[in-house]
């Protein structure tokens, strides 16, 4: 019989649960995952147990040890190696360069400040530009209002600039009893002036215009017409219509569109040049043409030098084309002339024929011109001269391509300006000849020049006080004196100005033909010593090189009329 094993007394069941932990731990550590390393001596740890090897067990008054990992050995930092070749010839590369710092990002247009470069106003490449509310006043035209806008570039090698532009755009308001308010004179232009062209000995002068006036003045031929005012004898209340019609009498409707070219080439050229070295100019291009493109100039050896007088003759050759539209008022003096001519009464014919030989271009028309000329310029300056002097000896022709209007002009006209005491005091003078022959439009009778054509005698550019085309006739003589002061200038930012005064006397007259001419027995021209003046003071404002605006009140003894005058530009 065999004998019993007694049976051992249960664990307690916390011990059991314990035990079973413990057991769970050592195969989980027991795994490749978990092995501690391998030493030299003992066996992998993986390696199969023996077969006979019994399990391990814990004894029941045995607590767990925690298993904790043995600690992995501390390895030496390499030594760092130097840039460069080894002693086996190997190349060693230093540490990574750190990688630069992003670059901010830009700043939003919107928000960026931007510098702007201060110009220097005396810069030899300067862009000069002005732009002005085109505000000017004439008694005869009312209140200009419009736009005036200047452009010009200037250059070292070229006087006075290297081109220049000029925009215009205005009208003029005025209020005239009966009336009302009315828009008597449009004027729009573009003028272009382009020196130095062809080596520079080539000038040009161009320009497109569109003018309108509504009340064009007619007061007949001659240097003694009358100055009727019809309308002093009638009630505007009662009969306003009549008024009206007689506010027109000594006006016409003249509506005008033209283009004129004029080419300006030098002759000849004894500038002195800043070193006091007089330097020819020839016809010939190799010469050079100073102040323009010269010689060192063009071959690379800097500027041309600044010409410390100028003396120039040039050429003078050019057209102009534009049509006209002509519309007499009813009852007007113009309508009374003209139907003087062509509708004589039975003890007119005699005044009829002097008008058919006088009175011409009274419907629309076109006419053409053609010019020639010389000039001769020895001024410091073009537009604020102080001194030297501008000569211009110019004929005119028209081949009479419409209305017969066949005619030609010869004008002589010249200036001289003497500085008394620098630029704050400049004497001026100007003298005018204008001959006309032929049968020119009516129109023509109350202008002068060829280069740049002027109303006269009368208005702000040849006798101010006198009324504007006041008077008509194929002769006229006029002569200005001036005495200019420049008091201050001064810059604002870039732009330069400057403020001055000017003090004045205008004279002048004109001739019907040449012989004496009557109408009605009355000597259209009157006493020879019948000479129309003015004379007052006024200011002078400069912007830059090449804009100046003038302010001038005048009255005229001869004709008891007082003008006031807001212009752009030196009368003379």
């Amino acid at each position: 019989m065999i004998a019993r094993r007694p049976a051992r007394a249960p664990l307690p069941r916390p011990l059991c649960w314990l035990t079973l932990a413990s057991l769970a731990l050592a195969l989980l550590y027991a795994s490749p995952t978990h092995a501690a390393p391998p030493e030299a001596d003992e066996p992998a740890p993986d390696a199969a147990a023996p077969a006979d090897a019994e399990p391990a067990t814990l004894a029941a008054d045995e607590t767990p040890l925690p298993d904790v990992p043995e600690p992995e050995p501390e390895l030496e930092p390499e030594p760092e190696l130097e840039p460069g070749p080894t002693a086996d010839g190997a190349l060693v590369e230093g540490p990574p360069e750190p990688e630069p710092e992003p670059a901010p990002a830009p700043e939003p247009e919107g928000k960026k400040k931007r510098k702007k470069k201060k110009r220097d106003p005396n810069d030899p490449h300067r862009l000069e530009w002005g732009v002005l509310p085109a505000v000017s006043y004439d008694i005869d035209l009312g209140l200009g209002f419009g736009a005036l806008v200047s452009l010009a570039r200037f250059h070292p090698d070229f006087q006075p600039y290297r081109w220049r532009l000029e925009f215009l755009a205005q009208a003029t308001v005025k209020n005239t009893p009966g009336i009302g308010l009315g828009l008597p004179y449009h004027n729009d232009y573009v003028k272009a002036d382009l020196p130095g062209l062809w080596n520079g000995r080539l000038r040009i002068n161009a320009e497109a215009r569109f003018r309108r006036f509504t009340n064009q003045g007619w007061h007949g031929l001659g240097n003694a017409s009358l100055n009727p005012e019809p309308w002093e004898d009638i009630d505007p209340d009662t009969d306003p219509d009549a008024y009206r019609e007689a506010r027109f009498y000594n006006k016409y409707l003249r509506t005008r569109a033209s283009a004129a070219f004029n080419a300006r080439i030098i002759l000849w050229d004894r500038s002195v040049l800043g070193n006091d070295v007089p330097r020819a100019c020839g016809p010939k291009l190799r010469d050079g043409c100073p102040p323009y493109a010269s010689q060192r100039a063009r071959q690379g050896l800097g500027p041309a030098p600044k010409v410390a007088h100028k003396r120039r003759l040039e050429l003078l050759v050019g057209t102009s084309l534009g049509y006209n539209a002509i519309e007499a008022y009813a009852n007007s003096k113009l309508a009374e002339d003209i139907a003087a001519r062509d509708e004589p009464g039975p003890d007119g014919e005699d005044d009829a024929e002097t008008l058919r030989g006088l009175l011409h271009g009274t419907d629309n028309h076109f006419l053409m011109t053609l010019n020639a000329g010389l000039l001769y310029d020895t001024r410091d300056h073009e537009y604020t001269p102080t001194r030297g002097s501008f000569t211009e000896l110019s004929l005119q022709f028209s081949p009479g391509v419409d209305e017969n209007l066949l005619y030609s002009r010869l004008y002589l006209g010249t200036s001289h300006f003497v500085p008394l005491y620098g630029e704050y005091l400049v004497f001026g003078v100007r003298g005018i000849l204008d001959y006309l022959w032929g049968t020119p439009p009516l129109y023509a009778m109350g202008e002068t020049g060829v280069l740049v054509p002027l109303d006269g005698p009368g208005g702000s550019w040849t006798i101010r006080g006198i009324p504007r085309q006041r008077y008509f006739g194929k002769q006229k003589a006029i002569v200005n004196l001036e005495l200019r002061s420049m008091l201050v200038r001064f810059n604002i930012k870039s732009a330069r100005f400057g403020v001055g005064t000017a003090l004045y006397f205008d004279a002048g007259r004109l001739w019907t033909d040449t012989q004496p001419v009557f109408l009605d027995g009355v000597n259209l021209d009157g006493e020879f010593s019948d000479i129309k003046t003015g004379v007052g003071g006024g200011l002078r404002l400069t912007w830059g090189e090449t804009l100046v605006v003038r302010v001038d009140p005048a009255w005229s003894p001869s004709d008891q009329n007082f003008g006031f005058y807001l212009d752009v530009g030196q009368m003379f």
